[in-house]
């Protein structure tokens, strides 16, 4: 049975490594084209996630939009499972660090929910990725302090442990979802629908009988998504603020 390109190995004709020989860094490009990496792999496989979903992440798509052969990734990735163990690693990598101060915890509670934002903007598609397959065989432990420091800093600014799990849990849950619903359309709308015309609000006839969502379809068209991720903050921070 012959593999196809999606099962394929490594290429035999390329060397295998030398234990306790040290390998020449490879020049950044070649022949006027990057040279692979399994950082460059790994990016190349969120653009085609971002671009397509969970659907569209294979091999042989990521090595379409690197330019190369399906067989030329299995050089630096062993399979679809170690790619999306790099594609992990690099966005945990990429993952801002809590600058939280409990002394001014409104503050830098807000600063940290603008950067996680826009972590979750620069990595459109992996919340999807997530609920497809189960990604936490793939995380490394250390990427977890994020969170560890999160809680901490509940803690710190006085809700009880069964609080600040749940002030932890209605952060990530307010942004990630914001960014996979609301910015995710303003981002990448789809072709019939401009992003300057979405404002979450089905249009309304003169005719219908929904006066209240006449109301709020006109005062949304004028509010920009950073206006209203302000408010999300602002009704985040009072809930914590009562949970003290």
């Amino acid at each position: 049975m012959v593999a196809s390109d999606e099962q394929a190995g490594p290429d035999p004709a390329t060397p295998a490594a030398t234990p306790g020989v040290r390998r020449r860094r490879r020049p950044e490009f070649r022949t006027g084209r990057p040279t692979l990496t399994r950082e460059r792999i790994a990016r190349a496989a969120l653009a085609v996630l971002g671009e397509g979903g969970p659907a569209e992440l294979s091999m042989r798509n990521v090595a379409a939009r690197l330019g190369v052969s399906p067989r030329a990734l299995y050089n630096y990735v062993a399979d679809r499972d170690d790619l999306l163990r790099e594609l992990v690693a690099v966005c945990q990598a990429d993952l801002p660090e809590p600058r939280l101060d409990p002394t001014r915890w409104r503050e830098s509670l807000r600063a940290h929910c603008h950067a996680l934002r826009a972590w979750y903007r620069a990595h459109p598609g992996l919340l999807a990725l997530a609920r497809a397959e189960d990604l936490t065989p793939f995380a490394a432990p250390h990427a977890l302090r994020a969170d560890d420091a999160l809680l901490g800093f509940f803690l710190d600014i006085g809700l009880s442990t069964q609080n600040a799990y749940r002030a932890w849990m209605i952060t990530v849950l307010q942004v990630a979802g914001f960014a996979e619903v609301w910015d995710s359309w303003r981002d990448r709308p789809p072709a019939a629908q401009p992003a300057a015309v979405w404002a979450g609000v089905a249009p309304v006839e003169p005719d219908d009988d929904l006066p209240n969502l006449r109301l709020i379809s006109r005062e949304s068209t004028v509010e920009s998504p950073d206006v209203l991720f302000g408010s999300v903050l602002d009704m985040l921070i009072s809930g914590i603020e009562a949970m003290r």
